[in-house]
């Protein structure tokens, strides 16, 4: 499994109370959308600090509650592809000095049609520079979404993704394609929902649209991250 080592060094420095800065970079689904208090965040001008149930302002609980000298940054903002993340990079995430990043971008990357090329070209880019920077980069992978014609999961307005060049799952491709390329671990959420439903759960209500999951997304977010990161929940 990509990753294995520094996951292990990951332990080892919460065990030891390390100082520790962990950023969490990508879109929507990791700013917070639409998770418990996010309507309160929206009526106050987006404030991801209010939105207690994201799985990044979850993460900070259970980071804090083993290691008090480690610190979660949410840097997560709805709408934004991979390259607006690397555009970004320099002001957003470098200024934190992470130890680690736990980074996820795509979905706006399908949906406005980038090339996969593109969004393969800025992911490896972003990665580098985390690197560069002397931390180390965590994958996840968002999803699943309901598209007509692919699966809908029973929700009544899937997404239209019909003239789009690429499936979304040639995006998650792409990240487990990273994740081998780099070493990294991937903590896979997307099968971890995929696997659920097909063992028989209900997902229609999940959904808050046909691309964001409502808190039941968020909860399984967290359980995949911290279980990829040695963490109890």
């Amino acid at each position: 499994m990509p990753g294995i080592g520094f996951i292990e060094t990951f332990k080892q420095s919460m065990e030891r109370q390390d100082k520790l800065t962990i950023v969490a970079y990508g879109d929507s689904w990791t700013y917070g959308s639409v998770a418990e208090g996010w309507y309160e965040a929206r009526d106050r001008g987006y404030d991801s600090s209010l939105i207690t149930g994201s799985w990044a302002s979850m993460l900070r609980d259970v980071v804090a509650a083993r290691n008090a000298q480690a610190a979660v940054f949410n840097e997560g903002v709805g709408g934004w592809t991979a390259p607006r993340g690397l555009e970004a990079y320099a002001e957003k995430v470098a200024p934190h000095r992470p130890d680690y990043v736990i980074l996820n971008f795509g979905i706006n990357d399908w949906k406005n049609g980038l090339p996969l090329a593109d969004y393969e070209a800025a992911m490896n880019a972003i990665v580098a520079r985390v690197k560069e920077d002397g931390g180390q980069t965590v994958l996840w992978t968002s999803g699943p979404l309901s598209v007509a014609g692919v699966q809908t999961y029973g929700w009544p307005q899937p997404w239209d993704g019909s003239k789009l060049a690429h499936t979304f799952a040639e995006f998650t491709a792409a990240l487990h394609r990273l994740a081998e390329a780099h070493d990294l671990p991937l903590a896979d959420a997307a099968a971890d929902i995929e696997a659920l439903h097909a063992s028989g759960e209900d997902l229609q209500d999940w959904f808050f649209d046909s691309i964001h999951f409502k808190q039941q997304g968020h909860d399984m977010i967290l359980r995949r991250i911290a279980a990829t990161l040695g963490l109890p929940e």
